[in-house]
């Protein structure tokens, strides 16, 4: 990691956020992005980069993780992630998180949703024990504000469809009082909805957000009406169904391949990462597994995520990018939770995904970088503009041509530190403590 007072980017294309601007230089002063411009100058003592034929862009968001070790935030960060959206985690790992990301800047920044809503005997609850519930209405306000107290930054709602499951659901009276003391703290109320019927009665309960895109949505003209009056945005997360889809299979294998094998991303996996993303039959073990869990509904088909999502965003509905990657667990015998490993590598194929759904690559980044940021709230990131925190990353080549030039790493910056990016260099975070993983 290199700490210094000023750092001058000479001649880079500049991705702004939103679109791509011609090459400029990029003070960083500090924390933050000093100046963007033609001809800048620099103190005498400002580290110089050359940044012609690359490109600047904001750190990027992963705006569905499960950063369930703390080793989680070390390896988002070493492939350009700055910043972590958890969605769901007990208050001690949560803290232990925030904490480590206070004070180093050598992994990534993290938001977290804490515990989520769910009701007793729901699948969530049988598989956590000691996890809180939510009853009815009556449970919505103290249930919120015991998570505001642990310091979640936004509520997740777990929506178990019955008629696919059979097990206890959260109605819609006891939703809509959820949103509403979510609402009354400030909080986003975000939902996983297994079924589209689940979703729709968030929406309709007024939620903000659909925590992923796992099937065909059903949307209809009236559900398609509901979600841009609300207004209402949606976290892709398409690499979940991806590494589960057999009619997919050799081309999402291949993708693991060359992300695992590219010398900018692949040497710079942990241990336990490598170990799973290398994994002989894993993707297939997974597949099997999501054979049983899609259920009669299809709750796990790429296909119809893939529809659904090129259908959001040709609507005008903010389609964010998110990978729902776990840390792994070689103790855990859910294949599927280890086929989603990978902190900050599988972004880069989740933005690869989002292209192949019809989003453009310009479209693609904005997913993981601007739009976040402005839906959650995160108004010092996610931009390049004088005076926004210096959360930055610079690779090789033009994304917005080809969005796999986004693995083509040259350097990152966190809050104005340039990470020392070693392949050789073990991580000194320390796993976290046993019970702690979610």
């Amino acid at each position: 990691m290199t700490v210094g007072a000023s750092t001058l980017i000479r001649g880079a294309q500049v991705f702004d956020g939103q679109r791509l601007q011609p090459a400029s230089d990029i003070l960083l002063a500090g924390s933050t992005v000093a100046a963007v411009g033609l001809h800048l100058g620099a103190p005498a003592d400002a580290d110089v980069m050359d940044g012609s034929g690359r490109t600047l862009l904001p750190g990027l968001i992963d705006c569905h993780v499960h950063a369930s070790d703390v080793r989680a935030l070390s390896q988002a960060l070493m492939f350009g992630v700055t910043t972590e959206l958890d969605m769901f985690s007990g208050p001690d790992l949560a803290a232990r998180r925030r904490s480590l990301a206070g004070r180093r800047a050598d992994v990534a920044d993290i938001r977290t949703a804490t515990q989520g809503a769910t009701p007793a005997g729901g699948m969530l609850a049988r598989f956590t024990p000691g996890l809180p519930t939510v009853s009815g209405p009556r449970d919505a306000a103290a249930f919120v504000a015991a998570r505001v107290a642990e310091g979640a930054d936004y509520l997740k709602v777990y929506l178990e469809d019955p008629v696919w499951y059979g097990s206890p659901e959260l109605s819609a009276a006891t939703v809509g009082a959820l949103v509403t003391a979510a609402h009354s703290h400030g909080l986003l109320a975000v939902a996983h909805a297994d079924s589209p019927a689940m979703a729709r009665m968030f929406i309709r309960a007024g939620g903000d957000a659909l925590a992923h895109v796992l099937s065909d949505l059903d949307l209809t003209p009236a559900f398609l009406r509901d979600l841009c009056l609300r207004p209402a945005f949606v976290i892709a997360t398409l690499r979940a169904t991806a590494v589960v889809s057999a009619a997919h299979a050799h081309r999402i294998e291949a993708d693991q391949r060359q992300l695992a094998s590219h010398q900018r991303l692949g040497p710079f996996l942990d241990q336990p990462t490598r170990a799973m993303f290398t994994r002989p039959g894993l993707l297939a073990d997974a597949r099997t597994r999501g054979a049983v869990a899609a259920c009669a509904g299809r709750r796990l088909d790429f296909d119809g995520a893939l529809h659904s999502v090129a259908a959001l965003h040709q609507a005008g509905i903010p389609v964010l990018a998110g990978t729902d990657t776990n840390y792994p667990d070689p103790d855990n015998s859910n294949a599927i939770l280890n086929a989603y490993a990978g902190h900050g590598i599988t972004l880069h194929h989740e933005l690869e995904l989002l292209v192949r759904a019809g989003l453009t690559p310009t479209a693609a980044l904005a997913a993981a970088t601007s739009l976040p940021a402005g839906l959650f709230g995160l108004t010092d990131r996610g931009r390049i503009a004088p005076g926004l925190r210096a959360d930055l990353l610079l690779v090789d080549g033009n994304p917005c041509a080809d969005i796999t030039a986004t693995r083509n790493i040259t350097a990152i910056w966190r809050n104005g530190t340039r990470l020392h990016r070693d392949p050789h260099q073990t991580s000194d975070i320390a796993a976290a403590p046993v019970g702690s993983k979610v």
